[in-house]
């Protein structure tokens, strides 16, 4: 991608999380981003393909922070716990991208084809939380309602932790008693 469609990017990604999407009108997201209005067209269709862009932005952004250090032959519970911690971290230490990209998967604005093809990034987790349960390492259960489960938990874990102000011991032990919770609650 080139400087200025990040450029772009960028400036959507702060006025949409300040603004919202519909108070953000492609005009301003141009001068925020330091280019002429019809440069934005020039990059993206529409407004409609920015915010594909920005989703696809903030889901790689997450996916690869998720995955460094993945302990790709650990145990089911150790490649959870990466998951759970490397989530929970990056939900504090970017609150507004993580916030965005929050709204935008609640959202109806993200065209079904990015919403697909960002799914894919994330067919390994499905594919664990399936082998889990087929290997009796996880409750039988649904595996979708299952990280269904396992998304809430860590969102409410980052909102507790950012509305308390956790930090270093503090923050440590609410990211741990809380996997520990969600891990007796899918484990038989």
């Amino acid at each position: 991608m080139n400087d200025k469609a990040t450029q772009l990017i960028e400036a959507s990604i702060d006025l949409f999380a300040k603004e919202g999407f519909w108070n953000t009108p492609t005009s301003r997201i141009a001068k925020h981003a330091g280019v002429g209005t019809g440069t934005l067209f020039n990059y993206f269709e529409s407004k409609d393909g920015l915010i594909d862009a920005v989703y696809k932005q903030l889901k790689q952004e997450w996916v690869a922070y998720l995955l460094a250090g993945f302990p790709q032959d650990g145990t089911l519970k150790a490649r959870v716990e990466h998951i759970w911690f490397r989530h929970i971290d990056w939900g504090l230490r970017f609150p507004r991208r993580n916030s965005l990209l929050n709204q935008l998967k609640l959202s109806n604005l993200v065209s079904q084809e990015v919403q697909q093809s960002q799914a894919a990034e994330l067919a390994f987790a499905y594919d664990m939380i399936v082998q889990g349960v087929a290997d009796g390492e996880l409750i039988n259960i649904d595996p979708a309602y299952l990280g269904l489960i396992f998304n809430a938990q860590l969102e409410a874990a980052v909102s507790y932790a950012t509305e308390h102000n956790l930090t270093d011991m503090p923050l440590t032990r609410h990211i741990t008693q809380g996997f520990e919770i969600f891990w007796k609650g899918v484990t038989p």
